[in-house]
Order: structure tokens, then sequence, then C-alpha cells
């Protein structure tokens, strides 16, 4: 029992050193970063930059989709006219012309 005892004695300090001297070390790398802020502002504008250039690529490619799916559904909305009806529709220049049924 008093091996355990005199075991305890010597870790428990070591740890609260060990704790004390990384406590240390992080405040003295913080106190670093704030005395210089101008490497870490750089980063993070780089990173902010990065990161709205992949939003802006993903936008304009949401934005083209619906403009592909309009014109499509315009192609297949097109139905055929029964023989002597006229419409007052004009056709659409990138629409295909449409041959009635026979």
């Amino acid at each position: 029992m008093r091996d355990t005892v005199d075991l305890l004695w010597l870790v428990i300090p070591a740890a609260i050193a060990i704790f004390v001297l990384r406590t240390i070390v992080m405040a003295r790398s913080l106190r670093a970063a704030a005395a210089n802020p101008t490497l870490a502002d750089a980063r993070a504008l780089r990173e902010a930059k990065r990161s709205l250039r992949a939003h802006r690529d993903r936008l304009n490619e949401a934005v083209a989709q619906p403009k592909g799916h309009l014109d499509a559904a315009k192609r297949l909305a097109t139905v055929p006219k029964p023989h002597g009806v006229r419409s007052t529709r004009t056709s659409h220049p990138d629409e295909p012309a449409i041959e009635p049924r026979a």
C-alpha cells in the first residue's frame, strides 16, 4: 500500500507540471499571434476568397440549369395543331418545326 501512495505523490505533481507547461506554451503562441495578426488575417482572407469562388461557381451552374430545363420544356410542350386550325402563337427561332400528324 505504501508503494502506490508514493507513486501517486510523484505522478500527480508531474501531471500538474505538464498541464502548466502546456498552458504557458499555448499562451505564448497566442500572444505572438495577437502581436502579428497580418499572417492569420491573410490566410483567412485567402480561405474566404477560395470559398467564395467555389460558391460562385456552384451558383452559376445552378442559374444555368433552369434555362436549359425551360428550353427543353418549351420544346416538349409544343403540340401539333389539328388540320385547319390557325394559331396566333409564333414559333420561337430555337424550336424545331413540328410536322402535323397524318
